[in-house]
């Protein structure tokens, strides 16, 4: 997804599940644990955000050794895992050749707290309003992909996060979504679990049709193309 617009984040390292990370992140389900300390690490990784019990804070202060973000205890405090707000799940349709179990959280910080990118694996970094992110994306500016506009769309519901928060009040209730994909008029286009046909699509995935656009359009990566699409 080189020169896309997406949330801070990444996967889930070794370090998220050692004892370091679970003295260091303020949790009370240790269900949840090693999904709020990759957040907390991947946050500070790409945007020098410190999200801390006491409040957040940003700095340049980025260590190399994925193990010593959680070592915060020596430096700051506990990073603040009970106020990110677990919102949703998605999950790569089948088909694709690279897949990703993602989960959303969000979380408040102070007005003001600009994200300092790290100049490589994120290249800038700013706050929008996700329906000025949306404008930015349909006229062509942005290249946002479907997930990310969901969520953008989604959030766009919200004022702020606490609304948010009273909205979703426990992690039980997000709901996992995976995609389908159809072939329609020889391309490839994204069913939603409400869209129609999104059943029948099951069957579809495992096409001879839908793997030879998918292998011609995507290969063996995982690059964003202009056939595969929100109808």
């Amino acid at each position: 997804m080189g020169g896309a617009w997406v949330f801070p984040g990444g996967s889930v390292d070794a370090a998220d599940d050692l004892d370091a990370a679970r003295r260091a992140v303020g949790c009370s389900s240790t269900g949840m644990l090693r999904w709020l300390a990759a957040a907390v690490r991947e946050l500070v990784e790409e945007t020098g955000i410190w999200l801390l019990e006491s409040g957040a804070v940003v700095t340049s202060d980025r260590p190399l050794d994925e193990e010593v973000y959680f070592d915060v205890l020596e430096r700051y405090e506990r990073f603040a895992g009970e106020s990110l707000q677990y919102f949703a799940n998605w999950i790569t349709p089948e088909p694709l050749p690279v897949r990703f179990d993602t989960r959303f959280f969000a979380a408040t910080v102070p007005y003001g707290l600009d994200p300092i990118a790290d100049g490589t694996e994120v290249v800038d970094a700013r706050w929008v309003r996700p329906g000025d992110a949306l404008s930015q994306a349909n006229a062509g500016d942005w290249d946002i992909a479907f997930p990310t506009r969901t969520i953008l769309e989604f959030l766009g519901d919200f004022g702020a996060t606490g609304p948010l928060t009273e909205h979703i009040d426990e992690a039980s209730a997000v709901t996992s979504i995976q995609p389908r994909l159809v072939v329609v008029d020889g391309k490839v286009e994204i069913l939603m679990p409400d869209d129609s046909g999104f059943d029948e699509a099951a069957a579809e995935e495992s096409s001879a049709a839908l793997r030879e656009i998918l292998k011609r359009t995507i290969g063996s990566g995982a690059e964003a193309h202009p056939e595969i699409g929100s109808p």
